[in-house]
């Protein structure tokens, strides 16, 4: 139940109405229907919805080490607005990840792919 008013803000908020405009309205609805009560857990209900919403919006580049951006950067074609992330699992390449897509050009996947091919085949 809590769930559904938690997306019910969410779009009131994402249709242009500010956030506090947004959760005032939502306590005056509740407060006439008697569900008064549910106010927190539609607040813990929104914070997980806002978290996921605004982690499915970040691009985030993965690297093996610092010394390897600029080229990730190029090879991605991804600017500045990109977030980098050292991952230490990375031997070398990237990872892009973000809006529902992943790009795997690192060395891992690669070696992977060539140690799974040698194993079947013997």
């Amino acid at each position: 139940m809590e769930k559904l008013y938690a997306q019910a803000l969410m779009k009131l908020i994402q249709g242009g109405m500010t956030p506090s405009d947004a959760v005032r309205a939502m306590h005056k609805k509740l407060k006439a229907e008697g569900r008064e009560a549910l106010m927190q857990r539609i607040a813990k209900s929104f914070s997980r919805l806002a978290y996921t919403d605004m982690h499915r919006n970040i691009q985030t580049l993965s690297i093996a080490d610092a010394s390897q951006e600029a080229h990730a950067r190029a090879e991605a074609q991804v600017g500045s607005e990109v977030a980098v992330a050292i991952d230490p699992s990375l031997i070398g390449g990237w990872r892009l990840e973000g809006q529902e897509r992943l790009v795997d050009a690192s060395y891992k996947k690669h070696l992977l792919s060539l140690y799974r091919r040698i194993t079947q085949t013997v």
